[in-house]
């Protein structure tokens, strides 16, 4: 029953892409000996299905800035930059990924907010930006505690409600070991809420 649904999915995959006019599809950084490690994990996807699921249940708002932290191609910028949010940021450490993605926010059909692409590291970020947090596991422990005190400092700096979506979170102890945070949902693998998502999903406010 999973190798079809997961057939399934990407179909249905294709057929978003080929409405939206992107191509995020495909694997990078994941042959043995490249940059991949403990640190800075292999770029990967989830099925559309399950972002829009995903950006569905954050109820985004027109105030709110949409931050994909390992953004690669683009994939959930795009897909966030559907919604009526004020603006959509994507992160990336990797200038081939950070031009796949630019090139497919240009290419996006029915965008609706304002979309950017930043080539640099996630704790290296201003973070006096964004309310909504995205990320699919895209670095390790260490790497995160400091990406979570960089958004503690900026969300000190200017006061404001934030959330965070940690697709596949390998590490949701770190988040909790902070003390800003608090998890107000967890979709656990092959449930309802995550069977298009393919991962478990967290969901997390700051306490700021």
């Amino acid at each position: 029953m999973a190798h079809l649904l997961k057939a399934a999915l990407k179909i249905e995959n294709a057929f978003h892409e080929y409405r939206m006019g992107i191509s995020t599809r495909g694997l990078y950084g994941f042959a043995p000996g490249d940059w991949s490690h403990e640190e800075h994990i292999y770029y990967g996807t989830v099925p559309f299905r399950g972002i829009f699921r995903i950006l569905d249940f954050l109820d985004l708002k027109n105030t709110d800035v949409v931050v994909d932290l390992g953004c690669g191609k683009g994939r959930v910028l795009c897909c966030a930059a559907m919604y009526s949010v004020q603006q959509v940021i994507g992160v990336d450490d990797t200038r081939d990924l950070c031009d796949v993605a630019l090139n497919n926010l240009r290419r996006l059909s029915r965008k609706r907010a304002p979309a950017a692409v930043i080539h640099g590291k996630a704790e290296q970020f201003d973070y006096s930006l964004g309310t909504v947090f995205y990320l699919f596991h895209p670095f390790g422990p260490n790497t995160l505690r400091s990406v979570i005190s960089r958004m503690s400092i900026g969300l000190r700096q200017i006061p404001r409600l934030a959330r965070l979506a940690y697709v596949n979170p390998r590490h949701d102890s770190v988040l909790k070991d902070t003390g800003v945070l608090e998890r107000y949902e967890h979709w656990a693998h092959q449930t309802p809420q995550s069977r298009f998502v393919c991962y478990p999903v967290s969901f997390w406010r700051f306490r700021i």
